[in-house]
Order: C-alpha cells, then sequence, then structure tokens
C-alpha cells in the first residue's frame, strides 16, 4: 500500500472513529446540559415547550397552575389522562382519570374540569376532542410539569404526599430539582 493510500486510510479511520464517538456521546451530551438547568430555566423551558405545543390545539382554553391552585376544591375538577403506569406513579390530588371523567361528563358540569399529562399536550388533544362534542374542558398549562414548578401538590397511588412523578420520556425531564422524575 503506498503512502498516500496510508494517509487516506489513516484519514478515514479517524473520521469514522470520531462519527462513533459523536453518536455514542450525543445523548450523554444533551442529558447533561437538561440537568444542569436551575429551576427557573427548567420553568421556562416547560412553558415555551407547552406554547409550541399549544398551536396543535389553538381552540383549547387553557388555565395556569397559579389559577388552578386558585381555586377552591369544590370549583374544580382535575382529570388525569395519562394511562395508569403514569398515574401510579403520582397524581394531583383528587384528580380522577379521564374514563372515570368520561363516564358522566355532566356529573362535573358545575365544576372547572381541568385535564392534564405531563406538559399538556394529550390533554390537549382530550379537551379539543371534548370541545368539539360540546363539553368544556380547560388545560392545564404545562401539566404536571408547570403544577410542580408552581408548587403545586402529588400524591402517590396510596395518597400519601410525594415529590415523584412521571415525565413520559427524557426529553420531558424538567420538573424542579426539588423532584424525582422516572419514566
Amino acid at each position: 500500500m503506498g503512502e498516500s493510500n496510508m494517509r487516506t486510510q489513516y484519514c478515514w479511520d479517524k473520521a469514522l472513529l470520531f462519527l462513533v464517538m459523536a453518536v455514542l456521546l450525543a445523548p450523554a451530551v444533551a442529558s447533561c446540559s437538561q440537568e444542569e438547568l436551575d429551576d427557573a430555566a427548567r420553568k421556562d423551558k416547560v412553558f415555551a415547550m407547552y406554547d409550541e405545543y399549544s398551536e396543535d390545539f389553538p381552540g383549547v382554553r387553557d388555565i395556569s397552575p397559579e389559577d388552578a391552585l386558585a381555586l377552591d376544591e369544590s370549583e374544580r375538577v382535575f382529570v388525569d389522562v395519562r394511562p395508569e403506569e403514569e398515574r401510579a406513579v403520582s397524581i394531583i390530588p383528587g384528580a380522577i382519570s379521564a374514563n372515570e371523567f368520561l363516564a358522566d361528563p355532566a356529573s362535573y358540569s358545575s365544576q372547572t374540569v381541568i385535564a392534564y399529562c405531563t406538559i399538556s399536550y394529550r390533554s390537549g388533544e382530550f379537551a379539543e376532542e371534548l370541545d368539539g362534542q360540546g363539553v368544556e374542558v380547560v388545560n392545564l398549562r404545562g401539566g404536571l410539569l408547570g403544577w410542580t414548578h408552581a408548587g403545586g401538590p402529588l400524591v402517590d397511588d396510596q395518597g400519601r404526599a410525594t415529590t415523584t412523578l412521571h415525565v413520559f420520556g427524557s426529553r420531558w425531564d424538567l420538573a424542579p430539582l426539588s423532584h424525582e422524575t422516572v419514566w
């Protein structure tokens, strides 16, 4: 093999090694950058993501976590649209499942019905679907992530206070640093 071919092969080997390292390290670098965010930056990212997602359901009204917290418990009902696996980790106290709500939506007509999920994309779709059927549902802005950043409480499947929440995936691992996340 000539010197020119050896040099070319060496360059290709280096390029391939660099590419493999970049692919292997990319997830670690991405997760580190998110882990390094302080609570204010995490909260800002949650609401920026929600604002982007909410463009997919523009007719759905939302409610801020702070406004939802300010409502008396008798004036509101939270509907958690997440699957059982996620709800088993934690829910907003008193929340009901989507199936429980859909069994008799009329029984909640005197309350503000607030749907949520991790960041309120799935609940936005839920609210949009029900709006098309004449059932008024508002979407919790920022979902459970926004709720926890506003100081909202969570309970586990036994009704005990918890700071653990299911965040659907690593992209949404934006809970306050005081909380433990799973996905």
